[in-house]
């Protein structure tokens, strides 16, 4: 190793220094090497006795003392004359770590031309990680050793150059001093700029000044300034700029692209990875979450909101022809954009390109435990990665998806599947997907054997698990409702005094939510004692008029159902929906409206009313006739509706926190694996090709969306800008 000789210059800053000079007799082979403590005539009478103990203890230690201030060009420059060796400057406000003096020489080294190289840091500046530009505190759940390994194992050691090096930890090979000379102390007087100076000479003489991305010092320095000080920092800034013009405007362009912003976000996600399980969730959709009101999605979002104190839940879900890997840490939310996957198939079951990375992410971001909520954009090789790393894997099911690729169960649209016992999949797949063959056989079969290879299958439902199981009767499946965070309303329906019964509709009125059923009722009804309503949207032209005997209010926000079922007077609400719901949030947000809802008797709806006692069930072969008559029965018995009254008032709301821990027992079965360096290999390289993904339409997402275009204002899916570009290419 190359002689290299320490030099700290110091004035006062007692508290600081004991520390700081045990972490450097601690942590460096001082070989040959010699130890310059520089003090620069403190006035804290504490400094020269403490520094003379350390003298007397360590050979190698050299105490100087000035015999007047010379500030801390001054100080270095003596030092540095001292010393027939390379130098590194070292702040008497900081702590090094293990190797650190051995790891920036052999950077030094590592190629012709370098002339400084300056170590990582939490507070200093152009280095600082894992917020660039910015003071850093340490991690709060790791020790400085355990973050300094973390950094080391972590570096990607490609020598990033920097536009100037930093005076808090800065090593100068001895080449160089001969050669441009030491600071300039004349120009810079006591500080501030100097090193810059010393860096944009070095630049001239064509040398770089190097970032040493596996070694981290902390750097205790305040970021408050005086006025004396700013005013210091703000006069030598002139003089840099005036005497390098072009080099000054090169570290405000290399500050505003940051190149060095993939070594902080690396740092950043081994921090927030560090010491805390990892939880894979995919899903189909998250997109503009927030605004978000697909079921499934909400149910992960309220999953995610409600358990993230204690886990890092990454979700993956494909893109706008991408996928990207939304990580819900304790306290932030990143993003990681990955490559689309080619995938000609309408419906492809195994993929090489996702297997590759599913694999990367599972390793790279150290994941526990695999929770799938649904497999659309996805494939089937998650379950050989899962088991090849010996994970635990778990999928709710949230809909058909695993009984038929169009979801709902709807023979053509218009009836429900499961109960027809003539019907022709060949023809319902041509009419609702454009598939030319009868693929359910085999889709059933491997979606059977994928099914068996998980440690859990969860439905929200008891109806949902009889309707699978009919199909899958040889997989265990366990029931877990979903949970909501809603207030339960103080509206008691008044029917006794009422002159006209109002009776509401929620939602999106489409064919499969009971939209025909809603005209066929209005153009029927000649009871004027009955008005309609229906809150949300509609496929139908014909309910977005108002009528005598119906009101139409249009779309709605979540949070306001409540209001305006009461502010309406609403005493009943219709669920028409022609498919088994395997939940239905909408149900316990009616009942916590506190109206009854009558629903056809199918689905996880009519098996909750069953349970509950909170509405009515009718038939769902009942004509619209028949409909009118259930209706209007409701009303007439009193004393039935004033029962099904007090079972909403004695109704108990399941919370997100009562569903959370029901899935966190299972969560909670695995251990949590530690930083290695394969985990960082990866996660390294997950990061520095995030910077060069771009968008693909050959993918799983595109060919559902494009295979749904037809429906999708009954599927609520939303285009991405990408497939309209495409839509509009096709249709001219």
């Amino acid at each position: 190793m190359n002689k290299c000789d320490v030099i700290i210059p110091i004035y006062n800053a007692y508290e600081c220094l004991g520390p700081c000079i045990d972490s450097v007799i601690e942590n460096t082979n001082f070989d040959g090497n010699n130890l310059y403590l520089i003090n620069d005539k403190s006035s804290d009478d504490r400094v020269l006795p403490l520094l003379k103990k350390y003298q007397k203890k360590y050979n190698f230690i050299k105490v100087i003392e000035n015999e007047k201030n010379l500030g801390f060009v001054g100080s270095v420059n003596k030092g540095m004359k001292l010393s027939k060796n390379d130098v590194i400057l070292l702040n008497s406000d900081t702590e090094v770590t293990a190797k650190w003096l051995e790891k920036i020489i052999a950077c030094a080294y590592s190629e012709k031309k370098i002339a400084t190289v300056t170590p990582l840091s939490n507070n200093a500046t152009l280095v600082s990680v894992p917020n660039g530009l910015n003071a850093n505190d340490l991690p709060p759940n790791m020790s400085l050793d355990e973050y300094s390994k973390l950094i080391e194992i972590s570096a990607y050691n490609n020598n990033f150059q920097l536009p100037t090096a930093h005076g808090f930890c800065m090593f100068i090979k001895r080449e160089v001093l001969d050669l441009v000379g030491y600071f300039d102390e004349k120009t810079f007087g006591k500080g501030y700029g100097e090193e810059n100076d010393f860096s944009f000479r070095c630049l001239d003489y064509g040398y770089k000044n190097i970032l040493c991305d596996n070694t981290i010092i902390y750097h205790k320095e305040k970021q408050s300034f005086s006025s004396k000080r700013e005013n210091l920092i703000n006069e030598n800034l002139k003089k840099l700029h005036n005497r390098y013009p072009i080099y000054s405007r090169r570290i405000e362009l290399w500050c505003e692209n940051f190149p060095i912003k993939m070594i902080c976000e690396n740092i950043d996600y081994q921090i927030e990875l560090h010491n805390r399980k990892n939880i894979l969730l995919l899903i189909h959709d998250w997109n503009d979450i927030k605004n978000n009101v697909g079921g499934t999605s909400l149910h992960v979002l309220d999953l995610v909101c409600s358990l993230r104190e204690k886990y890092n839940f990454h979700i993956l879900a494909p893109n706008n022809g991408i996928y990207k890997l939304t990580s819900y840490f304790k306290d932030k939310v990143k993003v990681l954009k990955f490559p689309a996957i080619e995938n000609n198939n309408l419906y492809g079951y195994y993929n090489k390109e996702y297997k590759d990375m599913i694999e990367n992410i599972i390793i790279g971001f150290r994941i526990d435990f695999i929770h799938i909520h649904h497999m659309i954009g996805h494939f089937f090789d998650i379950i050989d990665v899962a088991d090849k790393y010996k994970i635990k894997k778990m999928i709710t099911l949230h809909d058909f998806y695993a009984l038929c690729p169009t979801i709902n169960m709807l023979y053509k649209m218009e009836s429900y599947c499961l109960r027809l016992k003539e019907k022709n999949c060949k023809e319902c797949l041509v009419y609702k997907t454009g598939l030319k063959n009868d693929i359910i056989p085999f889709w059933r079969k491997n979606w059977s054997n994928f099914l068996k290879d998980f440690d859990r299958v969860i439905v929200p439902s008891l109806d949902t698990k009889n309707e699978v199981n009919k199909v899958y009767s040889d997989v265990n499946i366990d029931v877990i409702e979903h949970g909501i965070n809603i207030n339960k309303s103080d509206y008691v329906s008044d029917i006794d005094n009422a002159n006209i019964y109002n009776v509401a509709f929620v939602g999106v009125m489409a064919a499969h939510k009971g939209g025909k059923i809603l005209v066929e009722l209005l153009k029927k009804s000649k009871n004027k004692r009955i008005k309609f309503h229906l809150f949300g949207t509609t496929e139908f032209p014909f309910l977005e008029k108002n009528r005598s005997n119906y009101t139409y209010h249009g779309k709605y926000k979540r949070e306001e159902l409540s209001n305006l079922l009461k502010e309406n007077k609403i005493n009943l609400v219709c669920s028409f929906s022609i498919w088994a719901e395997t939940y239905s949030y909408t149900l316990t947000e009616e009942i916590a409206s506190g109206i009854p809802v009558l629903s056809f008797d199918i689905g996880a709806v009519s098996q909750r009313i069953k349970k509950s006692g909170c509405g009515y069930i009718i038939s769902l072969d009942s004509t619209p006739e028949q409909i009118l008559e259930k209706i209007d029965d409701i009303f007439k018995n009193k004393k039935e509706y004033h029962k099904v009254l007090e079972n909403i008032k004695k109704y108990e709301i399941k919370t997100v926190k009562d569903m959370s821990l029901e899935y966190e027992k299972y969560y909670t079965t695995t251990d949590r694996i530690n930083l290695n360096k394969e985990n960082s290999t990866y996660l390294k390289k997950i990061i520095k090709e995030n910077y060069e993904v771009k968008e693909s339409l050959n993918n799983a997402e595109t060919t559902w969306i494009l295979n749904s275009l037809k429906w999708r204002i009954v599927s609520k899916i939303k285009i991405p800008n990408i497939i309209k570009k495409i839509v509009k290419k096709v249709v001219r």
